[in-house]
């Protein structure tokens, strides 16, 4: 059995210190009991270093095994967080450190729901992300069955499920150019490269 390092200190002059991350890691193999335990005790560190106005025990935590777009979700209702939710298959490919990116962006949207009502990625979150250390936006992490491809600008959607769109692309026009859209097979433009 391995020895845990000993639980990082918070704070210094020049303002709060990153919570190691390392410290809360579980692997892959970890019950999703465990996992969202890790992730809460994590969440609940990194809430009390950067002073955010989140309570994480009264949140509910939960697990996704099907989401395929986003690593994590903030549920609310008229403004109040409810729900973390956080994708399984995220971190099986992309493991802990990953994961805990998530949880940390995941409570940037938290805090700024409960001092604004904001749940966007604009200029307070942008600001929030840099100080936690976290992504703005998530990385595709799942091939898409579908990408809806503008033929003249080049502009590309992901698509995962058979929508609309996808099944009436030429009744569509691009967003950015009004260029006619195509569909190209997920699996295809991913081995041409794109």
């Amino acid at each position: 059995m391995t020895e845990r390092p000993a639980r990082p200190v918070a704070g210094s002059d020049d303002g709060p210190q990153p919570v190691d991350t390392e410290y809360y890691a579980v692997d892959t193999d970890a019950s999703e009991t465990e996992f969202l335990a890790a992730c809460r005790l994590y969440a609940r560190d990194v809430a009390e270093t950067f002073d955010l106005s989140v309570d994480v025990s009264a949140l509910d935590w939960q697990v996704s095994r099907r989401a395929k777009r986003r690593a994590g979700q903030v549920r609310y209702r008229d403004g109040e967080p409810e729900t973390v939710v956080l994708t399984w298959a995220y971190f099986e490919r992309r493991g802990w450190a990953a994961i805990a990116e998530t949880v940390r962006h995941e409570l940037v949207h938290v805090h700024l729901l409960n001092e604004y009502g904001d749940a966007s990625h604009g200029a307070r979150f942008e600001r929030w992300a840099e100080r936690l250390d976290t992504h703005r936006n998530c990385e595709l992490f799942t091939q898409p069955e579908w990408w809806v491809v503008c033929e003249d600008c080049d502009a590309a959607l992901a698509r995962y499920r058979e929508s609309k769109l996808v099944r009436r692309v030429d009744e569509y026009r691009c967003g950015a150019c009004g260029g006619a859209l195509r569909l190209v097979d997920g699996n295809a433009r991913s081995v041409a490269g794109d």
